[in-house]
């Protein structure tokens, strides 16, 4: 196990993991696509001959491209000019990220839609890698923020398919109690969602900046790491489209780690990051 594995599982996860029966794996289109990526001569069209085999992977790749977070003018419809836009590396993680809920039986999951899950997960990864982007992060870096983004919330899915009565009692002492998701989670479990999902990751051995900010995304100051870009940018872009969606709901509102990021020295950033979260263009002018 990594070292990232063996500082995410604490004796309280441990006990929770092993009262689990089934964990998601790895889905084998992410390995094809990783073999294309580090080969010589990756190309788009390999990359689509290999989506092109799944209907359903062919069909979330147009509809998050023709959705309105990319801003495209004209409709695409055919899967080589999609990956062309998408890139290869957006690719991967979008692979990656639909398979893995295409594992979880919605029937099997009334607490929440798996659609709505992953949209947040979308939305998420976008503003994460905007986030990333503005702030001159290296294109790897820039990518882990949209991967970390799109599985943030992989392990509720884990913890919810695994434990539904316990989760249904997760969900009362939530709202009764007015409680982030999170604590009232540690209350329960003796874990939180994060825990989980930064654990999953940690065995598939996606980079370690991955299943920090996963890990982490709702307390990045318990991070044991050194700053990271991708953590920030993903622990506001969530906070950011939390915040919207309960405030919409007329539910209270968690509020970010500004310690994290006074500590970080990126406090001043926070109002241009939340702009970027809003769809909103902004200038790079000072920066």
């Amino acid at each position: 196990m990594s070292q990232t594995s063996d500082l995410l599982t604490p004796e309280p996860l441990r006990k929770l993991l092993a009262n689990m029966q089934t964990l998601p794996s790895l889905p084998s289109v992410y390995r094809e696509l990783m073999d294309v990526l580090h080969a010589d001569d990756a190309s788009v069209e390999q990359a689509a001959r290999i989506i092109s085999k799944d209907v359903g992977m062919v069909t979330k790749v147009l509809q998050v491209v023709n959705s309105p977070l990319y801003g495209l003018r004209g409709h695409v419809s055919n899967p080589t000019q999609a990956v062309a836009l998408l890139g290869l590396n957006s690719l991967k993680s979008l692979a990656l990220s639909t398979k893995v809920f295409a594992q979880f039986d919605q029937s099997k999951l009334p607490f929440f839609s798996l659609e709505s899950l992953w949209q947040h997960g979308m939305t998420t990864a976008m503003h994460a890698r905007a986030i990333a982007k503005e702030e001159d992060a290296e294109q790897a870096m820039v990518e882990d923020a949209f991967t970390a983004g799109l599985l943030h919330d992989v392990g509720t899915l884990v913890l919810a398919s695994n434990l539904p009565h316990q989760y249904r009692d997760m969900l009362a002492i939530m709202q009764d109690q007015g409680l982030s998701e999170w604590v009232a989670e540690r209350e329960v479990f003796g874990a939180t969602h994060a825990d989980v999902g930064g654990y999953l990751l940690g065995q598939w051995s996606l980079s370690h900046t991955i299943v920090e900010a996963v890990a982490y995304h709702h307390e990045p100051s318990s991070c044991p790491a050194s700053y990271s870009i991708a953590l920030a940018a993903v622990h506001v872009a969530n906070a950011a489209e939390e915040e919207a969606q309960a405030m919409d709901m007329g539910e209270p509102v968690h509020l970010m780690d500004l310690d994290y990021l006074a500590g970080c020295g990126l406090a001043d950033r926070l109002p241009l990051w939340q702009a970027l979260c809003r769809g909103e263009s902004v200038s790079r002018a000072g920066h």
